[in-house]
């Protein structure tokens, strides 16, 4: 199943909040499960700038991010996902790009904590608390 993860949900485990880290990380863990999880280009961009200025590391940020690319792909944004996005409807034009890139891996699901962002969403927008109920009724 292809899953894109918003880059909250990724941040949540790099950056340990207490509060947000046992579900984000719980959701990752089931790369090993047979989920394809997917980030968009432009999240690893995002990812990589808060990481380093949290960590003020450069190289501990890449290793980072060389560790996260372990366990997810990186789905690119291409001109006509910008395009379509630019063309769309939505109020925020960086979560109409993450389901541009969505709908061109053909993803199944985005797992977000910000789910009222993509209450147009044409794909299943689900929290992690809901995705890990979900998965584990499919597994």
């Amino acid at each position: 199943m292809i899953v894109l993860l918003d880059s909250n949900i990724v941040l949540d485990v790099m950056l340990p909040n207490p509060e947000l880290f046992e579900e984000s990380n719980a959701v990752m863990e089931l790369a090993v499960k047979g989920f394809d999880f997917y980030i968009s280009a432009s999240a690893v961009t995002d990812i990589y700038y808060i990481t380093k200025r949290s960590c003020h590391s450069s190289e501990a940020t890449k290793q980072t991010i060389k560790n996260l690319l372990k366990i997810v792909s990186v789905a690119g944004v291409d001109e006509t996902c910008i395009l379509n996005a630019l063309d769309s409807n939505w109020k925020d034009f960086e979560d109409s790009v993450q389901h541009q890139v969505a709908q061109q891996i053909r993803a199944e699901i985005i797992v977000t904590r910000n789910t009222n962002d993509y209450v147009a969403s044409s794909i299943r927008v689900m929290p992690p608390k809901e995705f890990l109920s979900f998965a584990n009724e499919i597994l």
